[in-house]
């Protein structure tokens, strides 16, 4: 569940995101445009489809989820669970187990910080356009970006809207032969969310066990 998480939430970032080192203009271009947009938006809504491929075991497994990102908080909705963090806590509520785990939120994970990262350039990545075709009538462009130091990934290929300037699906390529494919299935912004919305209140939940690892 850890996993499917981690690499989920450095999707979500990787969807609005110029934070690449890009040493190609166009490709610079493009993730600027998108950075200035995802800017101008308070909140994100996306629903989701999540794919891993691993080709070494023959697995082919599909999720789907729903998550709201706003500045260092996020409410994501996958697997069953809901996993919730107001940028200095992290709940995780599990409803078979009947149980809410407690976590301090790292913000060193990227993840954390979504929005701030929207529009900041670091030199964690190099970006390149490689390729601009059409499905369905649509034109997309297809952008890999590298990582410039050791991960257990070695691309992210992104999928963006060429007429509206958005990154519809993002693809993980690591090392051991496994394939995480994001696709946006929908996308909404600035919503008014309820108060207390990116906080789980175990107190809520008295029949579940709490477990508080911070």
């Amino acid at each position: 569940m850890n996993k499917y998480i981690s690499i989920i939430l450095f999707t979500f970032l990787l969807s609005g995101s110029s934070f690449a080192q890009v040493n190609n203009t166009k490709a610079r271009n493009i993730l600027e445009k998108i950075a200035k947009k995802a800017k101008t938006y308070q909140n994100m809504k996306f629903d989701y489809t999540y794919r891993m491929i691993d080709k070494a075991h023959d697995v082919d497994n599909q999720l789907k989820g729903t998550i709201v990102m706003e500045g260092d908080n996020y409410n994501l909705h996958m697997m069953g669970r809901n996993v919730v963090s107001n940028g200095k806590i992290v709940w995780t509520q599990d409803p078979d187990a009947e149980e809410i785990q407690i976590n301090t939120a790292d913000p060193t994970k990227n993840a954390f910080s979504f929005l701030k990262l929207l529009t900041t350039v670091n030199n964690d990545y190099s970006a390149k356009l490689i390729a601009t075709k059409k499905e369905k009538g649509k034109a997309y462009y297809i952008i890999d970006l590298k990582p410039n130091k050791t991960q257990s990934y070695y691309k992210v290929r992104l999928k963006i809207d060429k007429t509206n300037n958005w990154v519809t699906e993002a693809t993980i390529y690591e090392k051991n032969n496994t394939e995480y494919i994001f696709t946006v299935v929908h996308f909404s912004s600035n919503l008014k969310l309820p108060k207390n919305y990116f906080v789980i209140n175990p107190k809520d939940f008295p029949d579940y066990e709490v477990v508080d690892l911070r």
